[in-house]
């Protein structure tokens, strides 16, 4: 059995490297030989059978700081061939505390555009998605926050969506997202009373339709299109009506049906108020 150390991320790095510091709160190292030291020794000890539950929980905080702190070191992470497998299957089954860690950690490698297309076609939406069901709301946060990163990217120029386009597996990673009740699971999170879980949900949305249309009457049939209205209200906040009305957008571009949906449930006058609300409110602060 591993010999458990330290209940503190920071105190177990130093004892897994000696050149480990600690400063504004994350793990850094004194040269980037030592940054690899580290990353191989940890991801080492994820894919070792005779690492206790607890210490993948340290071991997962300790990438997690590594990750936020500089470019360089996610580069690292990401080298590794074992690291993507390593961290789906702690989504899969990890405990409670290191799939928080290890959503976080994705989030983090997200922020790089070559490595969020490794997180994606690795195969981590299907186990986040899963995650979006705990009951433990640090866990549904962390989750949501993953998915929003490896989706980010405008839905008007999403440049991480046209890679995907011309990658194989673009299709058969859409259809997991959707065979894992993806597209129920981001409804759900609409009607959230969260502003940002909102319009973060509202975005994956679009960008889940404009990616792959077959997911176009799945989020008709899990209630998107009365939901996607309502969050077009001008009473909401401005960053979850603009998301909803891009998912609005996303969601009639080429779908008959989706039309349709959107005029049998009264969405016409709806978003033609949500247009000139925004009118109104630049006259009454030029001439008011």
């Amino acid at each position: 059995m591993s010999k458990f150390p330290s209940s503190k991320p920071e105190e177990y790095a130093s004892s897994s490297t000696s050149e480990t510091k600690e400063s504004n709160g994350t793990l850094q190292m004194d040269g980037p030989e030592d940054t690899i030291a580290a990353v191989a020794r940890f991801i080492e000890k994820l894919h070792s059978r005779i690492t206790s539950p607890p210490e993948k929980e340290l071991v997962t905080a300790c990438l997690l700081r590594l990750a936020k702190a500089r470019k360089e070191t996610r580069t690292v992470i990401g080298s590794y061939a074992q690291a993507m497998p390593l961290f789906i299957s702690i989504l899969r089954s990890g405990t409670s505390e290191a799939k928080v860690n290890d959503a976080a950690t994705l989030s983090a490698l997200c922020k790089d555009d070559g490595l969020r297309v490794k997180v994606l076609l690795g195969g981590c939406i299907p186990p986040l998605l899963s995650l979006l069901k705990s009951k433990s709301i640090e866990a549904r946060k962390a989750a949501a926050e993953a998915i929003y990163e490896v989706s980010s990217g405008s839905v008007s120029d999403d440049q991480f969506g046209i890679k995907i386009c011309h990658r194989r597996d673009k299709d058969n990673y859409w259809r997991a997202t959707l065979e894992a009740g993806g597209a129920d699971i981001i409804v759900d999170l609409l009607s959230s009373d969260n502003a940002a879980a909102q319009s973060n949900a509202a975005s994956l949305l679009a960008r889940l339709m404009l990616a792959f249309g077959d997911s176009i009457p799945k989020v008709i049939d899990s209630g998107a299109v009365q939901a996607l209205l309502q969050l077009v209200d001008q009473n909401n906040d401005i960053s979850v009506r603009a998301s909803a009305a891009d998912a609005l957008e996303a969601l009639s571009l080429n779908s008959t049906k989706a039309k349709k949906a959107i005029v049998d449930a009264g969405g016409v006058p709806i978003l033609i108020g949500a247009m000139v609300a925004p009118s109104k409110e630049c006259m009454q602060g030029e001439f008011g």
